[in-house]
């Protein structure tokens, strides 16, 4: 696992903004009980001008509420990529199966926010596939690395990896939107 990735990359990269690190991870639990709140942050965002892009999550749910999958979408098109479904041998909304290939190809979507060096960038998540270097690692810390206001979901248990790969650098929010909104006005003021 590569260590402080961000500091590494921020240190190499003469003329970026990262004095002020405008990055920050918002921790949830598995008690945390409105996981919209990203999404409702990504809209409002939007409403008042700001250039957001990003990869927000879509659960998707029978009608007797069991899990039938996931898509990522893509904030700035609204555009949906199927990243979870259930596994075929299992029951109905049982379990459901991360598509990595899928998931990869999303990376896509950020590569052009990054290009486009958009206000604002919006990840849902810091997930298993990142904690381990795959899935979007490259193109969050390139984010990071270009000075690109960046607001990541972090799941509590990926906290201490989280702090390894930044270097504890950025900031840690509580998982409201009223904090991503303070956060916001700190970064872009």
């Amino acid at each position: 696992m590569e260590q402080n990735t961000a500091a590494l990359i921020l240190d190499n990269k003469p003329d970026t903004r990262a004095e002020t690190y405008p990055f920050a991870a918002a921790i949830y639990t598995p008690k945390t009980q409105d996981r919209s709140a990203l999404n409702v942050f990504a809209r409002e965002m939007v409403a008042a001008g700001v250039r957001v892009g990003g990869l927000v999550q879509e659960v998707l749910r029978d009608d007797d509420g069991r899990l039938r999958g996931m898509n990522a979408v893509d904030v700035e098109t609204g555009a949906r990529a199927p990243i979870k479904a259930p596994l075929p041998d299992k029951p109905q909304g049982e379990v459901c199966l991360l598509d990595t290939a899928a998931l990869t190809d999303t990376s896509a979507v950020l590569r052009r926010n990054i290009a486009d060096r958009l206000d604002l960038i919006i990840v849902e998540k810091f997930g298993d596939q990142e904690q381990r270097g795959a899935g979007l690692s490259d193109e969050i810390f390139a984010a990071i690395a270009d000075g690109i206001p960046l607001l990541i979901a972090v799941p509590q248990s990926a906290r201490e990896v989280w702090d390894e790969r930044t270097g504890s650098m950025g900031e840690t929010l509580e998982f409201e939107v009223a904090a991503f909104h303070r956060w916001w006005e700190r970064v872009s003021g």
